[in-house]
């Protein structure tokens, strides 16, 4: 059994930091034993299909499992040292169909979505739902935290980083136009 895969690694490519090829780096996720292996971008969005051991605890940890080992073959191919998550491509397909902000959000470019590590405690996502962040908009679901930034990403305040800190998870974010990009290739 197999399960296609997205992996989501933070800050690929971005201001000259973190420089991966896409080019270079399809042929080395086949080296290490993903198929159809499909990059979406340059800011490293990789799809691929991992095998399912038969032991495995489900699609979930299998991906938990690709992230790590992707993160493995960046550091160790590239010199390339950043935190990756993933998700299955039917998670993606849920976070779509799912779009919780869709009564607000009207330009994707300024919609995200933050793919977390873990799921954050109750506690942690009641006191920063709670909080007053207008204009933006903060919506937890699962390790997912949706964010509406009206003004736009540059006047963010709920950035991944403000949501690492505070939930004590890894982050990495996504706009809503690239998610939809991402789901049109899985």
């Amino acid at each position: 059994m197999t399960t296609r895969c997205v992996v989501l690694p933070r800050g690929i490519n971005v201001g000259g930091h973190n420089r991966v090829p896409m080019a270079e780096l399809r042929p080395k996720l086949v080296d290490a034993g993903y198929a159809d292996p499909v990059t979406i971008l340059q800011s490293g969005n990789i799809i691929v299909t991992a095998d399912q051991p038969d032991d495995a605890p489900g699609p979930s940890a299998v991906a938990a499992a690709v992230a790590a080992s992707v993160q493995q073959l960046l550091a160790d191919e590239f010199d390339v040292h950043v935190a990756c998550v993933a998700r299955t491509a039917a998670e993606i397909e849920a976070i779509l169909e799912r779009n919780p902000l869709r009564h607000l959000a009207d330009d994707g470019s300024r919609y995200l979505v933050n793919f977390l590590s873990d799921e954050p405690s109750p506690g942690a996502v009641r006191e920063l739902t709670e909080a007053d962040h207008t204009p933006e908009v903060l919506h937890v679901e699962g390790s997912e935290a949706y964010v509406w930034a009206p003004d736009g990403i540059k006047a963010l305040r709920l950035t991944y980083a403000h949501l690492e800190r505070h939930f004590g998870v890894t982050a990495t974010a996504r706009n809503w136009n690239t998610l939809e990009r991402i789901a049109a290739k899985l």
